[in-house]
């Protein structure tokens, strides 16, 4: 199986020294082929940056780019915390129009595959933070990370939670933004375990 994550800087792996969440699932997904002979291909396209628009703009491209008979998709799916930013004093994708996005998203994927996890957004290590020129607020990424939970209940598609996973600061990079090598290796193991399960 050919596991596509799509995703923004979290999903593509800063800071973690060991390629973050998505690199260490490739990992493991190395190990389960050479241990049990179950092909798996995880292919990180986590872009840092990106929102639900910039995703709904390249997913399906992406996904024709990777297609293969020989090797059937899973589509995993976390993205969100950028576009509830500040920039320039404007949410830079309002709520309404993320969520809008996220459906999108979930048709497309679904046109390709019945296999589709949905990851719900880590919190930030301060309430509000500035991060180069925008600013990020974790009360609005509690209200993304609920649109995104509310979607996978609709969709009838397995959700994880892994905002509980982040009890305090010392999992945060110094940037306070992206988790840090031990935050990340939170994220992996609650998403391969999820995956272990859908695989069985």
């Amino acid at each position: 199986m050919r596991i596509l994550v799509f995703g923004d800087s979290i999903t593509y792996g800063a800071w973690d020294s060991e390629g973050g969440w998505a690199d260490r699932l490739k990992r493991w997904a190395h190990q389960h082929y050479l241990a049990n002979g179950t092909k798996l291909q995880i292919i990180n396209l986590g872009v840092g940056g990106d929102t639900s628009r910039k995703i709904l703009a390249r997913l399906e491209n992406e996904i024709h780019a990777r297609h293969s008979s020989s090797w059937p998709f899973m589509i995993v799916l976390m993205f969100g915390t950028n576009d509830g930013r500040v920039r320039n004093g404007a949410v830079e994708v309002s709520l309404e129009e993320f969520s809008e996005n996220y459906r999108k998203i979930v048709a497309t994927a679904k046109a390709f595959t019945d296999k589709i996890l949905i990851v719900g957004l880590p919190p930030t290590g301060q309430p509000t933070l500035d991060f180069k020129d925008k600013q990020y607020s974790d009360a609005t990424i509690q209200l993304y990370n609920s649109a995104v939970r509310n979607i996978a209940a609709e969709e009838n598609l397995p959700f994880v939670d892994i905002r509980p996973l982040f009890s305090g600061p010392d999992l945060f990079a110094p940037d306070m933004l992206h988790p840090n090598d031990r935050g990340h290796e939170l994220i992996y193991e609650a998403i391969r375990r999820t995956l272990d399960e859908l695989l069985a």
